[in-house]
């Protein structure tokens, strides 16, 4: 009897620290923001006849310019995908109508207010089973970013009551998915805020997974339906897998998929021989300042778990002999490694001032101080969970970094300014508007033509 009364105690305490389904709301997403195009991705009970506006302070109404509905025949979830056209000077509040009823209601984000300017939150590693330290996003929303950058690790679907399962089909990607999206915080909060994801191994479906993974091509699917970032094609360019380059005013942010073509060979390839050619040919071409982002870190010989110089430290040695001959200045973000820190290499790497910057974890497990010997750490914070804020300004042939990690209840366990040296700033940011410019025109009669279509 004793036995069965400590059983049924351990259940009640483990079940009493899991997620709990949120059913008072949808779940809605805010993604690609620009100047132009708004994305949004909301999750709602199938059979809904759902019907979304746009509505400003001044009373006018905007009808979505393009829905996508996404559903799995044994989920009673599906993902409504919406993209407006407007201006992004105004204040608008997303409405969703059941019928004629207002069922749900959020002020959209505006996104980047200055061209020259850029205020990004930027986090990994988010485990669903750590309720406890879920409000670190009104910790994260408190900071009023523009952009908030998921970049890996953002569904643990490997997890099953905070254990390791195994993903032996796409259903259980699915539903794993949509434990996230009905249960975190951020997807629930009054005032959203622009949000763009990266995956890992984690989201990917498997840890420490590469290109064999016999799932990869539905995990994509999904990932895609869940973030809201495949609709929009204004300054937003679809690259290869998951990773793209999203330009943000006078920033450029490449996002590589380190998981969809990484070989399981040491000596090949960690992106995949067509990811890395689109990637070098578009660092060369936009020569604005350039975050480069991966799920895991690229600098991480120093460390015994996955990075781009640990797993394939030949091929890490021709991105970097590829990137010492490209003038544009250029900073890393990363993250999986559960805990925070920055790097900063000597100019004679790559001819010009760098860092890279980790961001790991959002809330998930953290390992302490471990004495690992980071050869380039400026500083770091390893015992907390926690997320970055990146505050970033072109000016004066000058890129400005301010990097702050904030905790759970928004201790500031780290604070750095950083600078890069950018020659001929001014006039490169010049070419670049013009070719955007151009780029637009394009994208707009595309979109007009595809709506011709329907």
């Amino acid at each position: 009897m004793k036995l069965y009364l400590l059983a049924l105690l351990f259940v009640f305490a483990s079940c009493a620290d899991l997620p709990t389904r949120r059913t008072d709301k949808l779940s809605i997403l805010q993604g690609v923001t620009n100047s132009k195009e708004v994305e949004f991705s909301v999750v709602a009970k199938r059979g809904l006849p759902l019907r979304f506006e746009l509505r400003a302070e001044d009373g006018e109404l905007l009808a979505p310019d393009e829905t996508k509905i996404v559903e799995r025949s044994f989920s009673p979830y599906v993902i409504h995908k919406i993209v407006f056209v407007r201006e992004q000077q105004t204040t608008f509040n997303l409405y969703v109508y059941d019928g004629e009823k207002i069922i749900d209601q959020r002020l959209v984000g505006r996104g980047q207010r200055e061209s020259t300017k850029l205020r990004l939150a930027v986090l990994s590693c988010v485990n669903d089973f750590t309720p406890k330290d879920y409000k670190i996003w009104n910790t994260l929303q408190a900071q009023a970013p523009e952009y908030v950058l998921m970049i890996g690790d953002n569904v643990y679907a490997d997890l099953s009551s905070a254990k390791t399962t195994q993903v032996t089909d796409p259903e259980i990607l699915w539903n794993r998915y949509m434990d996230v999206r009905l249960t975190l915080p951020v997807f629930f909060q009054e005032r959203l805020i622009p949000t763009h994801a990266l995956w890992d191994d984690h989201d990917y479906g498997q840890n420490n997974a590469d290109a064999t993974f016999k799932h990869k091509e539905a995990s994509k699917e999904i990932f895609q339906a869940f973030f809201a970032q495949d609709l929009s094609d204004d300054d937003w360019a679809p690259g290869h897998g998951t990773g793209g380059l999203l330009s943000l005013g006078d920033f450029n942010l490449y996002f590589l998929d380190g998981r969809s073509f990484r070989s399981p060979e040491k000596s090949h390839s960690h992106l995949g021989l067509d990811q890395s050619a689109w990637f070098y040919s578009k660092l060369r071409e936009e020569t604005s300042p350039s975050f480069i982002i991966k799920g895991d870190q690229f600098f991480g010989g120093y460390q015994e778990f996955e990075s781009f110089e640990g797993n394939h430290p030949q091929d890490f040695q021709e991105f970097v002999g590829q990137l010492r001959q490209i003038a544009t200045p250029f900073v890393f973000l990363s993250g999986d490694r559960h805990l925070s820190e920055i790097m900063q290499f000597p100019r004679s790497l790559f001819g010009k001032p760098s860092f890279e910057i980790t961001s790991s974890p959002m809330h998930a497990k953290t390992f302490g101080p471990e004495a690992d010997k980071n050869p380039w750490r400026v500083v770091s914070e390893k015992e907390h969970s926690n997320f970055l804020i990146v505050d970033s300004v072109a000016k004066d042939n000058h890129w400005f970094l301010d990097v702050t990690s904030f905790g759970v209840a928004g201790e500031r366990y780290f604070h750095r300014e950083l600078a890069v040296y950018i020659k001929d700033l001014q006039d490169n940011l010049k070419e670049n508007r013009k070719r955007r410019s151009g780029r637009r025109s394009y994208r707009k009669l595309r979109r007009k033509r595809r709506s011709s279509r329907r």
